[in-house]
């Protein structure tokens, strides 16, 4: 199961991205930035710029992370993940 946690986001402007990017996963929605802050402290890009893209992998570690977005570099990581 792929789930996606947003942050400091509305659930309109969440559901509007979901829908722009034809995803089906269900969106998390981290609105006071309380998980975005745990991994932003073990993330390469611990600063404030966005976007954050992280994959996180069933082990709880960092399998993806960038700081620009690069759907086909993630797609590919989740999916390797799913075929672990």
């Amino acid at each position: 199961m792929v789930w996606a946690i947003a942050s400091r986001e509305d659930q309109a402007t969440l559901e509007s991205f979901r829908d722009a990017l034809g995803i089906e996963m269900t969106i998390l929605h981290d609105e006071t930035g309380q998980v975005f802050e745990q991994y932003r402290l073990q993330s390469p890009f611990p600063t404030g710029a966005f976007p954050h893209d992280w994959v996180v992998g069933t082990d709880g570690t960092f399998v993806y992370y960038n700081n620009r977005f690069d759907q086909a570099a993630m797609v590919a990581a989740i999916e390797s993940e799913l075929n672990e």
